[in-house]
């Protein structure tokens, strides 16, 4: 299984509308009866989880002092790179707009509610490059 981010979310339902706005959709249909967990996917891929601050502090008792959000981000890469550019920049406020790095991989990054950092990588682009093995 690869590496998948569980987020903590101060409103599920907010965060939810939030990513649908920008592409996503979401699976509800695992949770249990009254749990407030939701996988998220793009383009029929799953990339993670919302999961209720409220919940998730119940789950592992040991982050109920862990604020919400963390100094990192999270990559999604992307097969239609410029219409995921498009898209989510009519919705979210982006914080590093487009750029090449030394790898020839294109990327930009946005916010979301809670404060998580996504980034968006063009797959082909990252397929290419020397961050491809990786892939």
């Amino acid at each position: 299984m690869p590496f998948a981010p569980c987020l903590s979310v101060k409103d599920t339902a907010a965060s939810i509308t939030f990513y649908k706005q920008l592409g996503f959709d979401v699976d509800s249909s695992t949770a249990r009866p009254g749990d407030d967990i939701h996988m998220l996917l793009y383009q029929g891929g799953f990339c993670g989880m919302l999961y209720s601050n409220a919940d998730l502090k119940n789950w592992l008792p040991s982050l109920a002092d862990t604020p919400i959000g963390f100094a990192g981000m999270f990559y999604l890469g992307v097969d239609d790179f410029d219409g995921a550019h498009d898209r989510i920049s009519q919705h979210a406020e982006i914080v590093k707009d487009i750029d090449t790095d030394h790898t020839g991989q294109r990327m930009f990054y946005f916010r979301d509610p809670d404060g998580y950092v996504i980034g968006i990588n063009d797959q082909a682009a990252l397929k290419a490059s020397d961050l491809g093995k990786y892939t």
